[in-house]
């Protein structure tokens, strides 16, 4: 996974300086943008491989693509463009479906602007164009389903389930967006100068077509709403916005490059990619990894690595994961196929998806499972850890305490 997000990361950076070139001719400063881009969201990267992070490289790509476009101001779009875009979008839908309004308002100013300019023929082409990209990643995946017979566990799963995360009480959603509007401000003062300097400067300043202008900033806001407008917030949701301040950093460098000026030599390009290396280690440390962690010559101390090892000492483990933590890493490591629907725990409460948390507890009290996890910051953690049948069908074999103050319980199947 890591090396993948490495890939997809290095594929962003590559976008960003494209992007950033077309409106910044000097190399060097178009080089820093690149950079300066994903050290901004670093803050917001837990352990990696989440799906936000994933999702911002496929903006990104799109992202050069719609500036090219609007750059160019032309009367037609290239429906080979739009294919990208249509598989950008579905790889988007696949991963969370409702990050893929950045891409909603673009797309309807450029098919808006083809209507204006009377060009129908190329419309439909670029509708037909967007629709294969759509199938390219959709029909695969549809086709396993079928076959599987589980097209209808997966719509339940993904849409369904996934759907429980909105708030739809208009005061609710108005006041979760304003406090986390205002919190933004507050507590990232600087990445927030640059987001709103790319979701407003930007299209004011660099972008001549009015639609494409209003397109850019209706995007932003597009984007923060849907990112505020869930029940519980994570910081890592975020990252998408941040797309925004590549636009913001291509601003302020533009400017910054008219008082300072830097010559094109070899060594600024590899002076400022050592710093935007060691500014990234100094921000995640390595994941509080050791160096002989890192080699892999010690085993990390935490539980996925712990239990795993008491896991796999069984023959056909299977394993129930009470939340939406470290724990679900085990599944991986240990090689487990989950054998239950719910085999790890969302963060939606019992009050707004009581199917979850009382299937989870029917297979504790049928035994259905031969391990369980449960940590002491999951929804459930005061329900389950006090469930009478946890307590008579399973015993504690293995804790682990993360930062001093959140316990992980790993629980065993009685003989």
């Amino acid at each position: 996974m890591y090396i993948i997000e490495a890939l997809m990361w290095a594929f962003m950076i590559c976008a960003g300086y494209f992007t950033a070139k077309l409106y910044i001719e000097d190399k060097i400063y178009a080089f820093i943008v690149a950079l300066i881009y994903p050290l901004f969201t670093l803050p917001h990267i837990l352990e990696g491989g989440s799906a936000e992070e994933m999702i911002l490289v496929f903006a990104t790509i799109s992202l050069f693509f719609f500036l090219s476009h609007f750059k160019d101001n032309s009367k037609t779009h290239k429906p080979l463009i739009m294919l990208i875009h249509g598989i950008m979008c579905a790889a988007t839908i696949l991963i969370k479906i409702n990050l893929v309004v950045f891409w909603f308002f673009p797309l309807v100013a450029v098919f808006i602007n083809l209507i204006i300019g009377k060009n129908y023929k190329n419309l439909f082409q670029n509708i037909l164009a967007y629709i294969v990209g759509l199938l390219i990643l959709f029909l695969p995946i549809i086709v396993y389903f079928l076959y599987n017979n589980a097209l209808s566990d997966a719509w339940n799963t993904y849409i369904v389930l996934n759907s429980k995360y909105a708030r739809f009480n208009a005061n609710e959603m108005v006041e979760l967006i304003v406090v986390r509007f205002y919190q933004r401000i507050r507590f990232e003062p600087l990445t927030y100068f640059f987001i709103y300097t790319g979701s407003f400067y930007f299209p004011t300043k660099y972008i001549r077509n009015t639609l494409y202008k209003a397109s850019i900033i209706l995007s932003f806001f597009a984007v923060h709403i849907m990112i505020s407008m869930t029940f519980l917030f994570m910081y890592y949701y975020t990252i998408p916005y941040y797309i925004f301040s590549l636009l913001g950093g291509i601003a302020i460098v533009d400017i910054i490059r008219k008082f300072l000026k830097l010559q094109p030599k070899w060594y600024f390009y590899i002076l400022f990619f050592v710093l935007a290396i060691g500014i990234g280690i100094r921000e995640k440390n390595f994941f509080s990894l050791s160096k002989a962690e890192l080699l892999r010559k010690e085993e990390p101390n935490n539980p996925v690595f712990l239990f795993s090892n008491i896991v796999m000492k069984e023959s056909n483990p299977t394993l129930l994961n009470l939340g939406l933590d470290l724990g679900s890493g085990v599944f991986t490591k240990a090689n487990i196929v989950p054998n239950v629907k719910y085999f790890i725990s969302p963060n939606l409460p019992h009050s707004i998806y009581p199917e979850m948390r009382d299937e989870q507890t029917k297979y504790i009290e049928n035994k259905k499972v031969q391990f369980i996890i449960l940590s002491q910051f999951s929804l459930n953690f005061d329900y389950f850890f006090n469930l009478p049948a946890l307590n008579e069908n399973y015993k504690i074999v293995d804790t682990y305490i993360e930062d001093k103050f959140k316990t992980y319980y790993l629980y065993k199947l009685k003989d």
